[in-house]
């Protein structure tokens, strides 16, 4: 009974956290700017391009599939992070980040940093390219 209802409980958070992020690849998009723009991430960041640091996209192909990604990305967020695409930028997608230090963003509620993030890790990946 405590397997079924260990179950249950996994599959209803699953299905929340699907329902919270949107299917459709532009509305995604269109959330992530809004949330972006309202806490200035937008300096830095871009869905695509490379500006000041790394694109969401390409934050999403490194951790997409991680269980902890979530945490690690809110953590960076929150807590700052230095010098973390410096190397795996170039060598790993043939990116260099401008920034090497992302200050900590204490405006940006967890609860926003958390939407965000998994909205980021929703991003369609698949034309990213990896290098060789």
């Amino acid at each position: 009974m405590k397997k079924f209802l260990a179950g249950l409980l996994g599959t209803a958070l699953l299905f929340n956290f699907a329902s919270a992020v949107p299917k459709n690849q532009k509305e995604i998009e269109k959330q992530i700017l809004k949330i972006a723009k309202k806490y200035g991430c937008l300096t830095c960041h871009d869905i695509d391009k490379p500006k000041n640091s790394i694109p969401y996209r390409i934050i999403a192909k490194e951790y997409q599939g991680q269980p902890d990604a979530v945490k690690k990305l809110v953590q960076s967020i929150k807590g700052a992070s230095f010098a973390k695409w410096q190397k795996i930028g170039p060598e790993k997608y043939g990116v260099k980040p401008m920034a090497i230090y992302m200050p900590r963003q204490r405006s940006i509620p967890v609860e926003e940093a958390e939407k965000i993030v998994k909205l980021i890790l929703s991003l369609d990946t698949s034309k990213v390219k990896v290098k060789k």
